[in-house]
């Protein structure tokens, strides 16, 4: 009896309260009380739901972008991540034009967030550069800093170990300039853990112990403990570098219970960090045992990890030594593929740094520095001549990279505007194949139900497969696809698949929302490597620039 006057009691009140929140009173509301209201019940996520878009609602009765800007942003809060980011590239197109000091930096900052915790390194480095270059525009302090943790935290994971930690030392000393304001509060303990790793990763183990030391010191000052076990386990990296193995362990084991409260990012961490003490310890079966969950991460998510190669390539001397010739070529095939991949990613993120960072860094203060030049006057002919020769530079380097996106952009029109390609006229004649005729127009027929029945999307299709699924020999079939489709068997599957993924991109908005691995696999290529490689030889774009494209169209 009692639960039941509890429930009904409990029931009462939730009525009560959302009588007290209806439409009716939410319209009665200053639009500036909507915030607060919204901060209060932000944990019941349908009732901040409501508020915010109550909020959006006002604000477009007002025409104030800033305000919708602010709505969305609320909205992308209690959002999974892929919703989250849809609210935010709305909050980043209304607002890009915002005189407000916080808009659209907050937009972009939030997005790259939820793209790195997406493990969308790319997409967050953009994100994150932009977020930057606004800030510096809008002189917020905050801003750029908590940009350039971003962008140091992808910059280590792929970029140059060096200029990371020059970066992440570069962003300390801003902070300690603004020793006591906000954003000091907010991100000290983050510049010290990206100092500690910066140092862990160049070997420096006693410098990296101080920074992780100063963020163990502060998250007690602060009673956050699942800070305190991150540098905890951070400390455990530095311990392993500087050979003290048994405490390294004990640091990484005390803070993995924990796990549930880092990001995705820490598993194959720690298996790393683990799998390498007992390796040192002379444990190598364990040690091994742990590498290999590594590898088995790589393979249910599809993600690179910088440790990859080196865990490869301790796999295969593992299993070499043990006469273990299937498990050796296995992860030999592996190393190959992710040293490529990895090379690529390092080179596209750099790329994109200095495309979308240093360069217009450079063309933002071109105008400011010729001015000094002119004014001091004091100038050597020879370091005016090195200043010249370096802006042309850049400014080369930043024609050619217009350039090159004005091409993927005309590529794209072309692609999205092209027609699906007419079945050419056979004019190949009988002796040219030495195929009786009956045989030839026997393999034609079976192509025609093969293509529209769209056989090619399996991943199993080979010369010899198809074949016998024609009933026919492998020598016959590949003559009649070379001199009647004017190209060898593989170049037949490949085109037949891209000309499917182009035009499935292009009509179907769930196809869309796949990851570039999932679209590949959907198309019948084995990996997200050969399915770019094989749509950029055919479109001379690559399918995550014709995506990005074609989202861009649908908004």
């Amino acid at each position: 009896m009692r639960l039941r006057i509890l429930v009904a009691l409990f029931i009462f009140t939730l009525f009560s309260h959302a009588q007290e929140l209806s439409d009716t009173y939410l319209d009665t509301q200053p639009i500036d009380s909507l915030i607060p209201l919204y901060d209060l019940h932000a944990e019941d996520t349908v009732l901040a739901s409501r508020i915010a878009l109550k909020y959006i609602e006002k604000a477009r009765e007002m025409n104030d972008s800033t305000r919708i800007a602010r709505g969305y942003t609320r909205l992308s809060f209690i959002s999974d991540r892929r919703n989250g980011i849809k609210y935010l590239d709305s909050a980043i197109r209304i607002s890009q034009n915002s005189t407000h000091k916080n808009f659209p930096t907050v937009g972009y900052l939030f997005k790259s967030h939820y793209l790195y915790e997406n493990e969308e390194y790319e997409r967050s480095l953009q994100s994150a550069l932009l977020a930057y270059q606004f800030a510096r525009t809008k002189s917020q302090i905050g801003h750029q800093i908590t940009a350039l943790h971003q962008i140091n935290d992808i910059n280590e994971l792929w970029g140059d170990y060096e200029k990371s930690l020059d970066a992440h030392l570069l962003t300390y000393k801003l902070l300690l300039e603004n020793k006591g304001s906000e954003q000091f509060d907010e991100n000290y303990i983050s510049s010290l853990e990206g100092l500690g790793r910066s140092y862990v990763n160049l070997k420096q183990p006693d410098s990296a112990l101080y920074y992780f030391s100063e963020g163990i010191k502060e998250s007690l000052r602060a009673s956050d403990s699942a800070t305190y076990y991150a540098f905890v386990s951070r400390s455990g990296t530095a311990l392993y570098v500087k050979g003290e193995y048994d405490r390294a362990l004990d640091s990484l084991y005390k803070a993995d219970n924990y796990r549930d409260q880092f990001n995705n990012y820490y598993l194959p961490y720690y298996y790393y960090y683990v799998g390498s003490v007992f390796n040192k310890k002379g444990d190598v079966d364990k040690g091994m045992s742990y590498f290999s969950k590594i590898d088995s991460l790589y393979e249910d998510r599809g993600i690179l990890y910088p440790e990859l190669p080196e865990v490869y390539d301790k796999l295969i001397s593992y299993h070499k030594g043990r006469g273990e010739d299937d498990l050796q070529l296995d992860y030999l095939y592996k190393l190959v593929v992710v040293l490529r991949l990895i090379e690529n990613k390092k080179r596209n993120i750099n790329e994109k740094t200095v495309n979308d960072f240093e360069i217009p860094k450079l063309v933002e203060e071109k105008e400011q520095l010729i001015a000094d030049l002119e004014e001091r006057n004091k100038l050597s002919n020879t370091t005016l001549i090195w200043a010249l020769g370096f802006l042309a530079i850049s400014s080369g380097l930043l024609l050619y990279y217009f350039r090159r996106q004005k091409q993927y952009k005309k590529r794209f029109e072309n692609l999205i505007t092209k027609k699906k390609p007419e079945v050419q006229e056979e004019t190949n004649t009988i002796e040219d194949l030495g195929i009786s005729q009956e045989i030839i127009d026997d393999i034609l027929s079976r192509l025609q139900t093969f293509e529209e029945q769209k056989e090619y999307l399996s991943q199993r299709i080979s010369l010899n497969e198809m074949a016998k699924l024609f009933e026919t020999n492998s020598t016959y079939l590949s003559k009649v696809i070379n001199l009647k489709k004017g190209k060898n068997f593989s170049q037949y599957i490949n085109d037949l698949r891209i000309d499917f993924a182009v035009e499935e991109l292009k009509d179907n908005s769930t196809f869309r929302k796949y990851t570039i691995k999932a679209i590949a696999n959907e198309c019948g290529f084995k990996s997200a490597e050969s399915f770019s490689k094989s749509f950029y030889k055919s479109n001379g774009i690559y399918p995550s620039y014709y995506l990005k494209q074609l989202q861009q169209q649908k908004l």
